[in-house]
């Protein structure tokens, strides 16, 4: 696994932006992120990703990741009623997998567990067995930029001030607003979002948003027990992924893209869920990235200073009123595109989830101008990679001719200067090898139970994926029940020219459909 990015307490704010999955205000761009088929610490691990994430992955299935890329390997880390007082951890962008008895039975309810991580986040606890929480300080993580220290935009410790508001009767619109001191307001636009009341079976006598409600209740392609894809619901029992709500649904003005606007953001015992108006409807509810955000606040001194890679730029699929921009960087990172008919870059398109494999396409531009754009990557703890100025031309109307591509021009990421940090004193890695089996059966390790019912994860291990050296341009279209996938699809430049040096020329007047970015004019 490539080296892993993570954060310090406060820096882990950029997270949370990225989670949100906003979609830059001047050309509404929305792909899922491409992301890399982990390697399983556990098969048990592999059952449960792939059921939620696999048909994601090859595409059957149009909505966002339930765990996302993989975080780390194996870990091992203190739990009380574990073997000598550990358990195996593995941790995904949307939350943690956890093997609290590795002699129990793997095929059982819960075998495989998440942990209370929006809960320990909120109340500044950290789980350390059944029933132990060591004390810490809540999480003083923003949703929304890294620079977002707004007074309107809540943390996850905003959320501590409002643990025991009173449910929202059902039918009530949703206008509470949440600030960063904690205090509640009536100001939001619901937009039509309603309460549900308390759903039967929550135990925290907390209500649910109309929109988060129906995103449990969803069906949809999920991988069965024979690796194959089958229609069926989503999330169930329903709060297994998520646990029991433990805060109300609240509308908060948070600073993305630079810009501010409104999310809606509900917090379970084990994840959050947000639901942003603006981003395409199987988008705008998605569940946040807090296995990430978990890491990065348990585990701050693994701090990393190195910008992203820039590799690969490529400028495709030009038209009179479109071109599509691919790159690849050596890391997950956002993909931001500042674009404009100066070098002033006035528009912004792009997309805030991290992957490595990036591609982002610009619409509604003027034919046969010359356009200036720079690329921007982020990864997750803030360390910014920027291209040089380059330029495209798009096509005139009617322009149906295969012009010579330009050349493209070499990316000049901008790291932050800071040296790699010192090996991390977190938990050290666990075998990769899964545990024996046993009939014995395997308790949950939520001192908040979730209901009695249980995920249906594939009942028969299936070996981890051996992924090969290259990526695929594009996810497979079949539904295959292999249990070795490729590595992740990318947005491979193949067919366009590679990058390479340019003089600092005026862009070629007929660019190519397939042309690479050439220096701005």
């Amino acid at each position: 696994m490539n080296r892993l990015k993570r954060s310090r307490l406060i820096i882990g704010a950029l997270t949370l932006a990225l989670t949100i999955g906003i979609v830059p205000a001047s050309t509404q761009v929305r792909a899922e992120p491409t992301v890399t088929y982990p390697t399983f610490a556990d098969t048990a691990f592999q059952r449960v990703w792939e059921r939620y994430d696999k048909p994601v992955y090859y595409g059957q299935a149009s909505r966002s990741y339930t765990w996302g890329n993989q975080v780390t390997a194996g870990l091992t880390e203190g739990y009380a009623e574990g073997p000598n007082g550990k358990h195996l951890v593995q941790y995904f962008d949307k939350s943690r997998m956890e093997i609290n008895n590795p002699n129990g039975d793997r095929n059982a309810d819960f075998f495989v567990t998440q942990g209370l991580l929006a809960r320990d986040m909120i109340r500044g606890e950290v789980q350390e067995g059944d029933n132990q929480f060591r004390k810490t300080s809540p999480a003083e993580i923003p949703f929304g930029d890294l620079d977002d220290t707004s007074s309107a935009s809540p943390t996850y410790a905003s959320f501590n001030k409002v643990l025991d508001s009173p449910p929202l009767p059902a039918g009530n619109a949703i206008a509470q607003r949440i600030e960063r001191s904690g205090a509640v307001n009536n100001s939001a636009d619901p937009r039509g979002i309603t309460s549900v009341g308390v759903v039967p079976g929550v135990t925290t006598n907390h209500s649910m948003a109309s929109v988060f409600y129906q995103f449990l209740q969803g069906t949809g392609p999920v991988t069965d027990a024979n690796g194959a894809y089958t229609t069926a619901a989503i999330y169930t029992p329903t709060f297994y992924v998520t646990g029991m709500p433990i805060t109300e649904p609240y509308w908060a003005t948070v600073k993305a893209a630079g810009g501010m606007r409104d999310v809606l953001i509900q917090c379970f015992e084990r994840r959050c869920l947000t639901y942003t108006p603006s981003n395409p409807t199987a988008f705008q509810v998605e569940l946040a990235n807090t296995g990430l955000q978990y890491y990065t606040w348990r585990y701050p001194q693994n701090s990393d200073k190195i910008a992203p890679q820039i590799t690969e730029l490529v400028v495709t699929d030009v038209t009179a009123t479109s071109v599509r921009i691919v790159w690849k960087t050596d890391e997950a990172a956002t993909s931001e595109v500042k674009f404009g008919t100066t070098d002033q870059y006035d528009r912004l398109a792009g997309n805030l989830e991290l992957a490595k494999f990036h591609s982002v396409t610009l619409e509604q531009l003027l034919p046969s101008q010359n356009y200036h754009f720079i690329i921007i990557s982020r990864d997750v703890v803030g360390n910014v990679a920027q291209t040089a100025d380059a330029g495209f031309k798009t096509r005139a109307v009617g322009d149906t001719t295969t012009p010579t591509a330009t050349p493209t021009a070499t990316p000049s990421p901008s790291p932050s200067p800071s040296a790699s940090p010192s090996p991390s004193a977190s938990p050290s890695p666990s075998p990769s090898a899964s545990p024996s089996p046993s009939p014995a059966p395997s308790p949950s390790a939520s001192p908040s139970p979730s209901p009695s019912a249980s995920p249906s994860p594939s009942p028969s291990p299936s070996p981890s994926p051996s992924p090969s050296p290259s990526p695929s341009p594009s996810p497979s279209p079949s539904p295959s029940p292999s249990p070795s996938p490729s590595p992740s699809p990318s947005p491979s430049p193949s067919a366009a020219p590679s990058a390479s040096p340019a003089p600092s020329t005026s862009p070629s007047p007929s660019p190519s459909p397939s042309a690479s970015a050439s220096p701005a004019p």
